[in-house]
């Protein structure tokens, strides 16, 4: 028997090969053609974002103002004060032109599949990966961060949303199929996602590449064009950001038009998110400037999605694996100079391990290396540069204001003058310990590599002490209890919360991102992300073509007896919608009856 299995299973394998091969031959010829492919090109960086590139003049009084000509965006290195060349502000004529060819684009392109959209940003994946280093580079010299910080704050976020998006936002939007519930049973109900037209997205300057190429991503997929309002701080590397989403679309076979760049000060603002041409607009920075765009939307009814920041906590109970917590905290606060929306600006720390943690901080923030990762040559630098050359004097009152009322500064709390780039604009890695609440840094975003550690006792008063600031953007509860973990987590008024990790919510591009308080509201990224540049257009359909609505002659207009009429639909609703079978029987015979 065990022979004629071996003879059976012999004769069996050329078929079964043949088969697998068959198989294998139909997917190659039908299924990977349908796949529209990435087209490579290439785009040559700017120079000045090589590494010891010294042919801009240190500006003296580094500024983003060029004096006595307001049209003109000073471009300059935060990390060693040097020219990177000035651009030119967009004007508003400027303005109403990119987007009139940027709607005109538009009609075109919502006519496309999601495989010609797919096949875009496959593109602009593969270039991104091919060329990281440079990308990485010119985010560096522009903000003045880290190579690492731009790996993962720029490039690995950036192709987190691409390849999400590419695997998954057809399916975010498809038509949604609904209940149509018992009245309607014989129609079709379904919400269809339809492009908005023609969005803006107004983004910030602490990452450059990803907070300019994340909008433009969900708008094109999502059918629309686009607008973005760089940061007049981050002017200069916008060309190259420009050029490379550009080039994307135009090998592909489509209209570069689609998306547009402005750049300038608040008046190039202010006429884009008051345009009647703009149908949605996302903005990410501070409240302040978020209530102001909200009221020059409000103009036109525009809708807002506002991301405006975060005072985000980390709570640290005393069963807490430190190996693994402390590390990440340390990340959470240095990474990007903690220019960082969701970087951890409070640390409430349970206080049976506070000493300890107190200790261990110190001695780590006190090895913080700051300066130029791309003059002050490798294994030399752990933190970079700030954008914003009038933060120091706001971040050095913060701290002395936490001081005189009873907190401890361990270590830096002033600006950093660093010995090869005087005009460099640094901040010394600073650890503020014994922070209270009633401390005007626990409720005003720093912004800065500043590590503020809180005791707290029990769970209640870690929530409590969480809760006295307006914000509630992301969050962070570490423990070794999973339960208590998760229990807390979902106790905190934030947008996002993260167990035993910080800001990992993010790298998963299929969660919504935002806040609740003055750190905002609406949504990007995720599936929400993606409908709200999207009409939620309600739809139905008769299911049966030979069924549809009937007006009984009973409430036909004119209505003949509008009592009767009125006591008929009394019996359609009861019909419909009682809570029993024998009351709807009741309702039934009632309105037989009604329409002798």
């Amino acid at each position: 028997m065990d022979c004629l299995h071996k003879v059976i299973d012999c004769e069996a394998l050329p078929v079964l090969l043949a088969a697998i091969g068959g198989v294998a031959l139909l997917y190659a010829v039908f299924l990977r053609r349908s796949k529209l492919q990435a087209i490579p090109f290439e785009l040559k960086p700017p120079a000045e974002s090589k590494p010891g590139w010294q042919a801009g003049e240190i500006l003296e009084r580094p500024s983003i103002l060029v004096d006595n000509n307001p049209s003109l965006i000073q471009c300059y290195d935060p990390a060693t004060g040097r020219s990177l060349g000035q651009v030119r502000a967009t004007t508003v004529d400027e303005l109403n032109d990119k987007l009139q060819r940027a709607r005109s684009a538009q009609k075109v392109w919502a006519t496309t599949t999601f495989e010609q959209r797919r096949q875009v940003l496959r593109t602009l994946n593969e270039f991104v990966l091919a060329h990281q280093r440079e990308i990485c580079q010119v985010a560096s010299r522009d903000s003045g961060k880290t190579l690492v910080d731009a790996t993962l704050g720029e490039v690995l976020t950036t192709s987190a949303k691409l390849q999400w998006t590419i695997k998954n936002g057809e399916q975010a939007l498809s038509d949604s199929v609904r209940d149509p519930g018992f009245m309607m049973m014989y129609k079709r109900a379904k919400v269809v996602y339809q492009p908005r037209g023609l969005v803006a997205a107004l983004v910030s300057w602490n990452y450059p590449f990803h907070n300019t190429v994340g909008p433009i991503i969900s708008a094109l997929f999502s059918g629309n064009a686009i607008v973005v309002k760089a940061s007049e701080h981050v002017a200069w590397s916008m060309t190259y950001w420009e050029q490379m989403v550009r080039r994307a679309l135009n090998v592909c076979g489509h209209d570069p038009e689609l998306v547009q760049f402005v750049t300038g000060f608040a008046d190039i603002g202010t006429a884009l998110t008051s345009s009647p041409l703009i149908d949605h607009i996302t903005f990410i920075g501070s409240p302040e400037v978020g209530k102001l765009v909200m009221r020059s939307a409000s103009e036109n009814l525009t809708p807002v999605t506002l991301e405006l920041g975060g005072k985000d906590c980390a709570i640290v109970f005393a069963d807490a694996d430190l190996s693994q917590c402390l590390p990440v905290l340390m990340r959470s606060v240095i990474q990007n100079a903690s220019q960082n929306c969701i970087g951890i600006e409070r640390i409430l720390i349970q206080e049976q391990i506070y000493d300890k943690v107190v200790e261990e901080m110190s001695r780590r923030m006190k090895a913080v290396r700051v300066g130029s990762i791309l003059d002050d040559g490798p294994n030399k630098v752990d933190c970079g540069a700030m954008v914003l050359p009038n933060c120091f004097d706001r971040l050095e009152a913060l701290i002395t204001d936490a001081v005189n009322k009873g907190a401890r500064c361990l270590v830096g709390g002033h600006r950093y003058a660093h010995p090869d780039h005087s005009k460099g604009q640094y901040f010394e890695p600073t650890l503020l310990v014994d922070v209270t609440p009633d401390m005007d840094i626990t409720f005003n975003e720093t912004f800065g590599p500043i590590m503020v550690l809180m005791k707290f006792s029990t769970e209640q008063d870690g929530l409590k002490k969480v809760h006295s600031s307006p914000y509630g953007l992301g969050s962070s509860v570490f423990s070794g209890d999973r339960a208590r973990g998760r229990r807390v987590a979902l106790k905190l008024r934030t947008g996002m919360a993260n167990v035993n990790d910080f800001g990992v919510n993010y790298i998963c591009q299929s969660l919504p991102f935002g806040g609740v308080g003055i750190s905002g509201f609406g949504r990007f990224a995720g599936p929400e992300g993606l409908r709200a540049l999207c009409v939620e257009k309600a739809f139905t359909e008769d299911r049966f073509p030979f069924v549809k609505t009937p007006i009984p002659p009973i409430v036909d207009y004119p209505i003949q007896d509008t009592e009767k009429g009125y006591a008929f639909t009394q019996q359609i609703v009861a019909f419909a919608y009682s809570d029993t079978w024998w009351q709807s029987i009741k309702a039934g015979l009632r309105l037989g009856k009604l329409s002798l």
